[in-house]
């Protein structure tokens, strides 16, 4: 079995996770803006964080379907948000334009968050659907930083990838 991991990581939660993904399967790592990607891999691990309710690399991943046709597709996400709840799937879901659905096995994971760490773009966005949703779980995840980046996250995509 062959394949190829592409990511792109904002803060490092999913390039921790690429790095570990490459560990355990000995797959080759590009970020996604690298040029010289090689398609000729089996499988196709993509991991990308979830910025604004959607995964960052969809754009990315319908500009190079045709690549990825008849390959197995996973697509690992990062958010700091709790990657089993309802609005996390949800999210990713509609993010997927119907030609990928069913095509693409997704696996949310656990990502990292600190406020204090974020780029001025992310932190004007943070606070603005705060106040925008009336959200009380986003005006405390400002306050408190969050790290579920944990190995063991990755069990069952290592699994699948494996089989």
């Amino acid at each position: 079995m062959s394949g190829i991991i592409v990511y792109r990581s904002s803060y490092g939660s999913t390039k921790q996770y690429a790095d570990w993904i490459h560990e355990e399967t000995g797959f080759p790592m590009f970020d996604s803006r690298d040029k010289a990607i090689p398609w000729d891999a089996d499988t196709v691990v993509i991991g990308c964080p979830v910025l604004a309710n959607k995964p960052f690399l969809v754009s990315w991943m319908q500009k190079n379907w045709d690549k990825m046709s008849g390959k197995r597709i996973v697509l690992f996400t990062t958010s700091g948000a709790d990657p089993a709840s309802e609005p996390v799937k949800d999210w990713i879901d509609k993010a997927l334009p119907e030609s990928m659905k069913g095509k693409v096995k997704v696996f949310p994971l656990a990502g990292r968050f600190n406020f204090a760490e974020l780029n001025g773009m992310h932190k004007l966005m943070m606070r603005i659907g705060a106040v925008v949703l009336r959200s009380e779980e986003i005006k405390n995840q400002i306050k408190h930083p969050v790290d579920g980046v944990a190995r063991k996250s990755l069990a069952e995509l290592l699994a699948f990838v494996k089989s």
